[in-house]
């Protein structure tokens, strides 16, 4: 300060300059390391891309380009009627194909989209075998639908399992003698796919129910017709018709134990019985 109190302006510009210039050397510093610090991610990432070229040419001469590795056994286990020479066609592979290159998860799901079939397991033995089991899908019925329009179907009959999957016959294959299911329209069919119709699901479930209780007898199992409300329609052996409801098929099969008993105590023989409500069956007799 002076003599009148007031700060030098002399001096106060000296402390500005300096305060600049070590806020420039400062700058600079940092500069300096943020260049070294990006040179040095430069590097490491050469040296990664670097190492992953070279394990990956290591590898293709060590398994993808190896002749040891190809294939020269195909090892194929099936569970139903696929043949050997399907399973192969179906999975696209064969000998003299690398091993260690085979990408496992696509043969796998090249098998697993044909109809046929219900389960796959492929591996590898090394070093030369891959190894297919496949497991065939087995009918539980025959499916002949009908059309809306009244049009004559390309495909008359299908097959579908015991969890809706529906397949074709094989060309030229003579037809299982299976329960016929009918009533359900062509629409609602797709070749490959699990249907997600109920009133078809429920009639192979009251298939699959009747086929273990003691009905078994007493039951025409040959034909289960689907009715467009949703009811299904099955005949005794003696052709009394019983209807049913797609829903809660024990129970109604516990009834028609009951009713069935008290026929054959009375020599009756059933005409018909509903069983779509849940109390006061009606019955009717030859």
């Amino acid at each position: 300060m002076n003599r009148f109190g007031q700060r030098n302006p002399r001096k106060n510009k000296r402390h500005v300059l300096l305060a600049e210039v070590n806020q420039r050397t400062q700058n600079k510093k940092i500069q300096g390391r943020l260049v070294w610090i990006a040179a040095a991610v430069v590097v490491l990432g050469i040296m990664v891309v670097g190492t992953h070229f070279a394990t990956r040419s290591i590898l293709h001469h060590a398994f993808f380009q190896n002749d040891d590795f190809q294939i020269k056994n195909i090892d194929i286990k099936v569970t139903g009627g696929v043949s050997r020479s399907e399973v192969l066609e179906w999975a696209g592979v064969k000998p003299g194909m690398n091993l260690m290159s085979l990408n496992l998860t696509q043969v796998r799901t090249r098998l697993g989209r044909m109809p046929y079939i219900a389960s796959v397991v492929i591996d590898r033995r090394l070093p030369s075998t891959l190894r297919i089991e496949v497991e065939e899908r087995q009918p539980m019925a025959k499916l002949v639908p009908y059309s809306s329009a009244g049009h004559q179907l390309a495909q008359a009959v299908y097959y579908v399992d015991g969890q809706g999957y529906v397949m074709k016959p094989k060309a030229g294959e003579r037809l299982k003698p299976l329960p016929v299911i009918k009533g359900v329209a062509h629409e609602y069919i797709r070749e490959g796919e699990r249907t997600d119709r109920p009133e078809l699901l429920s009639a192979l479930n009251l298939l699959r129910l009747a086929d273990y209780t003691t009905l078994k007898g007493e039951l025409d199992l040959t034909e289960i017709e689907v009715q467009s409300r949703g009811y299904l329609i099955l005949r005794t052996r003696d052709q009394g018709m019983i209807c049913f409801r797609t829903d809660y098929l024990q129970e109604q099969i516990q009834r028609l134990r009951v009713i069935l008993d008290h026929a054959k105590e009375n020599n009756l023989f059933v005409r018909t019985v509903n069983l779509t409500p849940e109390r006061n069956v009606p019955v009717t007799y030859f």
